[in-house]
């Protein structure tokens, strides 16, 4: 386990708004139990390097296992009034899983690339 990270924070709400209202669409349109694939990547390497080096597969995957939103999230959530109220219902019980292919930490790894 990294040093300092909290494996019972609740980092849920970090993600992009924009991830939360495409899956409030998803569950309008039915599709709650359709499987889905998304890429995890960068664009540029800082100082014009010309690689990174790949680290914290271990802190996505802890993230992604305690993936949940607690009733004071919901709270916010419904405040905004964005929200099917079925779908932030869907979300009190959210029980996330998925498989994670991912590069060896340490491998070099290039912009672009998942």
């Amino acid at each position: 386990m990294a040093k300092g990270w909290d494996k019972n924070m609740n980092l849920s709400m970090l993600t992009d708004f924009y991830e939360i209202t495409m899956s409030n669409g998803y569950f309008k349109q039915g599709m709650r139990d359709t499987i889905a694939v998304f890429d995890m990547f960068f664009r540029d390497i800082p100082e014009r390097g010309g690689f990174a080096i790949m680290a914290g597969v271990e802190q996505l995957v802890e993230y992604l296992s305690n993936l949940h939103f607690s009733e004071k999230d919901l709270a916010y959530l419904k405040e905004l009034n964005q929200f099917d109220p079925a779908f932030l219902d869907y979300l009190r019980d959210f029980d996330f899983a998925c498989d994670v292919w991912a590069v060896a930490e340490g491998m070099p790894i290039f912009p672009g690339e998942p």
